[in-house]
């Protein structure tokens, strides 16, 4: 956090162990693992006076990830769930898959004389492509951005491929690992050969590549899909659902019709009328 944001002279960060309970004003609160980015968590409220429990998931994925924590959920009365993926056409493939495909990417891209250079958030999706590549056989440079925030949680991510601080004069034989709101900048812009691979969810939508103006796009996401949402409700079994960001209105209509009481925080439900049978 403190590389990620910045930590002011007098400021603080109050760092709290996940799944210990921790009193707060007539509440019992704990941190879960989301499974979202290392270190992501959500949110569990107990209220002492009467037993009502709260689920908050925020950015959250329930399949496991490379370089995060797996997902663990608890049961609640009240479900606060983010629907980013929150339509039936988004359902993520195999990690296995995307890894391989990954490879396949920068194989024949460097067997090729050319230079792949890898698009991924500085935190949580860097460090899940980094953690992919380590049997990729190349070394890796990294962004400044990405390389400062992976060396503050390198010990927590496992084997990791040979990696350096990104250096235009040596670029030759790595495979580099940049941001994407660098993409169009003078140090991508100045190598030679270069091919582009763009990592999100987003990848599942019709003609992503090109909207992202890059090589390859591939599926890989920090957020859970569409049957993960449904997965999520049947395990947290909550007498109610709220949604926020993505597609809250068409997934709680969704839940509703599978018999929920599920609504959107963000927008307007959709009006729903009910036509009984015609009598004759």
């Amino acid at each position: 956090m403190s590389e990620r944001y910045g930590l002011k002279k007098n400021g603080v960060f109050n760092s709290l162990p996940l799944r210990v309970a921790h009193e707060w004003k007539g509440w019992e609160i704990r941190l879960l693992p989301a499974g979202h980015i290392l270190g992501s968590a959500m949110l569990h409220l107990t209220r002492k006076s009467d037993g009502s429990t709260l689920l908050y998931t925020g950015d959250y994925k329930l399949r496991q990830g490379l370089s995060s924590e797996k997902c663990e959920l608890l049961k609640a009365d009240t479900l606060i769930m983010e629907t980013t993926f929150g339509l039936p056409r988004f359902i993520m493939p195999p990690m296995s898959g995307i890894i391989a495909q990954l490879l396949t990417f920068v194989h024949e891209t460097l067997a090729a004389g050319g230079i792949p250079v890898l698009l991924g958030y500085s935190l949580g999706k860097a460090q899940e492509i980094l953690c992919a590549l380590k049997d990729v056989g190349h070394p890796v440079m990294l962004h400044p951005s990405i390389w400062k925030l992976t060396e503050s949680v390198k010990s927590l991510l496992g084997e990791l491929p040979n990696y350096r601080l990104f250096d235009e004069a040596e670029v030759t034989g790595h495979v580099l690992i940049f941001p994407p709101n660098v993409r169009q900048s003078s140090a991508l812009k100045n190598l030679q050969s270069i091919r582009t691979a763009m990592f999100t969810g987003w990848a599942l939508q019709p003609g992503a590549r090109y909207r992202y103006q890059v090589d390859e796009i591939f599926p890989l996401s920090d957020h859970a899909d569409y049957p993960e949402l449904l997965e999520t409700v049947d395990r947290v079994k909550p007498r109610r659902i709220y949604l926020v960001h993505g597609y809250t209105q068409e997934f709680a209509a969704d839940l509703r019709a599978r018999g929920h009481d599920a609504w959107t925080l963000e927008k307007d439900d959709q009006l729903e009328l009910s036509f009984g049978s015609a009598e004759s």
